[in-house]
């Protein structure tokens, strides 16, 4: 019985990790609103990835790898919408000696990489482990551990470049006003010293009379006239 969740209970790290610790073979299906992904596991290590929100190609990898040009990927291209885009592009260029098996399974390595790094980050979405799927057989086997150290080092790298990036808060007035410059500081102490010499600021020894409410209304006396 395929093992299925949510993200929000279980994020996808800790999956990988119940995986690998398991030493588990099969596919996980990942599904959300803004896209859907795949990760193949053989014995408890990471084949291949990849996921619908990816703008970057396998062919644009092998680009940007410097593996082929523009023009070996149009060709492989052509050859793959020829075939009924039933055969693997980097299959296709490995046939057409345009790329090494080595490029390829470098390019994957590649590609599995980064969509697992941005996969790591979903918060929202439903996944489904399934062992009885078997995964493709690919050149590459990538350890969980690995990946999750990386996810672990590109967030905080994140959080410091975001930190750094918050302008500094100016400083308040209220808090320059309560600042103690050196003459207010000697002020300060003279009024201590000055407060302690005179009884001036004590208060009385003795409470204040209450005044009776008769005497306030009791008229004044009348006084002799000269």
């Amino acid at each position: 019985m395929p093992l299925v969740g949510s993200l929000r209970d279980m994020s996808l790290p800790e999956l990988l990790s119940t995986i690998a610790q398991g030493e588990k073979t099969g596919v996980i299906s990942i599904r959300s609103d803004a896209g859907a992904a795949q990760i193949h596991v053989q014995v408890g290590r990471i084949v291949q990835a990849s996921d619908t929100l990816r703008d970057e190609r396998f062919g644009e990898i092998l680009i940007k790898l410097g593996k082929i040009s523009h023009q070996d990927l149009t060709a492989a291209l052509e050859a793959q919408k020829a075939d009924g885009a039933s055969g693997r592009l980097g299959a296709i260029l490995v046939e057409m000696g345009r790329v090494a098996k080595a490029d390829q399974d470098e390019a994957l390595l590649y590609q599995t990489c980064e969509a697992l790094y941005d996969l790591c980050t979903w918060q929202v979405g439903f996944f489904q482990f399934d062992t009885h799927v078997a995964p493709e057989a690919t050149g590459i086997a990538i350890p969980v551990r690995m990946i999750l150290e990386e996810v672990a080092r590109r967030a905080k790298a994140e959080e410091h470049t975001r930190r750094e990036s918050l302008p500094e808060a100016p400083d308040s007035p209220l808090r320059v006003r309560r600042d103690l410059t050196p003459d207010k500081l000697e002020l300060l102490r003279l009024s201590r010293s000055f407060h302690q010499k005179t009884d001036e600021f004590a208060p009385p020894e003795e409470e204040p009379r209450v005044l009776d409410l008769d005497e306030l209304e009791a008229p004044e006396p009348e006084r002799d006239s000269f």
